[in-house]
């Protein structure tokens, strides 16, 4: 069963497809309860739009960015109102995100090779990602990615900081999206995710327990904060002022095509709408994605029309309906790229969708 985007969240009437609902208010009436129900959930989807829905109290969009069969994974934990889950992704993603009001999420990759970045900033062996709840955050992950997650009340995280640390957390360590932490202490709190993670899918009764569960939130809160200790914001690299300014015309770009969704965009449009040239365009899109802006854009055209087909919630009731809304003319070539990207055919997409309850 595919599971409500916005689980126990304060939302529009249908969850979003395409972009995600920024505007929403505090939310600490309705997310009071979170972890007191479901406490461990265990998951493994088989396309980016699943994967995408599973983890609860989100808001999550994913991409599909390279041809292949997406498989996913989520491991989720409640300890209260502290969420501890593992996520795998086998496929390289464009992901929107954001996580619930009121919080802070850390995000604690270990993928051996190619780094995730938060935005334009990569996410290292001795880095983690950090991003306030309410606010959207842009993850780009390589394939094969493992990352862990904690997201902790914003009122809880400082009055624990406060207890442990002389002086409380650093505001530059929470301001920061990526933040550089100690190898060994980071290695060190994966473990201990992964451990407590295996016990909550042996003996999910567990969790139940006072002392079990009073230890198992005190250990992640405690070794939190011994890595956040000694955090420093990443400094930002030399060539990071031209990087930065690249991310931002790819994500513009991708934008455009969201504010023009049923027309297929050239990229002499393109290049007019972002006053650049089609040198630069290409070089904006090479040094960030290593993608070429066609290519890009058709991909980000193609996962609208795949949640389209896979969402209960569509308003399009057939393939040519979604493709059409897309930009997607000539519908035997839409197939053959759908196909090709997805590992799929779109009409396999749509009877999965449908079979789903709304």
């Amino acid at each position: 069963m595919l599971p409500d985007t916005m689980h126990r969240l304060p939302a529009p009437a249908l969850p979003p497809l395409h972009r995600l609902v920024t505007d929403l208010q505090d939310s600490s009436e309705t997310t009071e309860k979170l972890g007191l129900e479901d406490r461990f959930r265990h998951a493994r989807t088989g396309n980016a739009y699943e994967q995408s829905c599973v983890i609860t109290a989100w808001q999550q969009l994913y991409d599909q960015l390279c041809p292949g069969v997406f498989t996913g994974e989520l491991k989720e934990m409640w300890l209260d109102e502290l969420q501890c889950f593992e996520e795998t992704t086998s496929l390289a993603l464009r992901q929107s995100c954001m996580v619930w009001p009121d919080a802070w999420w850390f995000g604690i990759p270990y993928t051996e090779g190619k780094a995730a970045s938060n935005g334009y900033t990569p996410i290292d062996d001795d880095a983690i990602a950090v991003s306030a709840g309410g606010h959207e955050f842009e993850l780009t992950t390589p394939d094969d990615f493992h990352i862990m997650g904690l997201v902790i009340r914003q009122h809880e995280l400082e009055t624990h900081a406060a207890t442990e640390l002389e002086g409380g957390l650093a505001l530059s360590v929470l301001g920061a999206p990526v933040l550089k932490v100690g190898r060994d202490k980071k290695r060190a709190l994966i473990r201990t995710q992964q451990h407590l993670l295996g016990i909550a899918a042996r003996r999910p009764q567990d969790l139940h327990h006072p002392v079990s569960h009073r230890f198992a939130r005190h250990e992640l809160l405690d070794q939190l904060i011994d890595l956040l200790a000694d955090a420093q914001a990443l400094a930002a690299p030399r060539q990071s002022r031209s990087r930065g300014s690249h991310w931002r015309t790819v994500r513009t770009a991708r934008e455009y095509v969201l504010d023009h969704p049923d027309e297929p965009v050239a990229l002499a449009d393109l290049c007019q709408h972002l006053h650049v040239s089609r040198r630069t365009l290409q070089n904006c899109f090479h040094n960030t994605l290593d993608i070429c802006p066609l290519g890009y854009l058709k991909a980000i055209r193609l996962n609208a029309v795949r949640r389209e087909l896979l969402s209960p919630y569509s308003s399009h009731a057939t393939i040519q309906e979604a493709a059409f809304a897309w930009g997607f003319w000539h519908m035997s070539q839409f197939a053959v790229d759908y196909q090709r990207l997805f590992g799929e055919k779109p009409s396999a997409s749509l009877r999965r969708g449908r079979a789903l309850p709304g």
